[in-house]
């Protein structure tokens, strides 16, 4: 389970991502902080799908929980950055900027059940016991 929900979370990870790269790619001047922002976040965004990917498959392979367990916590960093990237943003009072931020955030929140999901089954008792069958413990 830990694996098949590590793919479903590197997948919807993608979407935004693929986003954000033909954002920064047909950005005119696409340089400066916000361009380089948006590129660290493409990167660390690709780094934790790919790792989902691949942990995932070793996972369902028996062999190893480190790469979907790094996968996760990337993934969990993601999530975190953008709360607290979009609660910094001054709404200068406006009701309608607070809104957005309270559905960003969510979304923010909503990309964080499924890698901390994946992370505490990935760690679990009974992961281990397949891990150790798998290796002939």
């Amino acid at each position: 389970t830990a694996s098949v929900l590590a793919f479903i979370q590197a997948g919807i990870t993608l979407i935004p991502t693929v986003i954000f790269l033909a954002g920064l790619l047909g950005a005119e001047g696409g340089s400066g902080s916000d361009a380089a922002l948006g590129w660290t976040v493409v990167i660390f965004q690709l780094i934790g799908a790919v790792l989902l990917i691949v942990g995932g498959v070793q996972l369902l392979g028996g062999k190893s929980r480190a790469m979907i367990v790094a996968g996760a916590a990337v993934e969990l960093a993601c999530s975190l950055f953008w709360i607290i990237r979009i609660a910094a943003i001054d709404s200068q009072g406006l009701d309608v900027i607070d809104a957005g931020k309270g559905v960003i955030i969510g979304f923010a929140i909503f990309f964080a059940i499924m890698p901390t999901i994946s992370l505490v089954m990935a760690l679990g008792g009974t992961t281990t016991q397949f891990l150790q069958s798998r290796r002939g413990h």
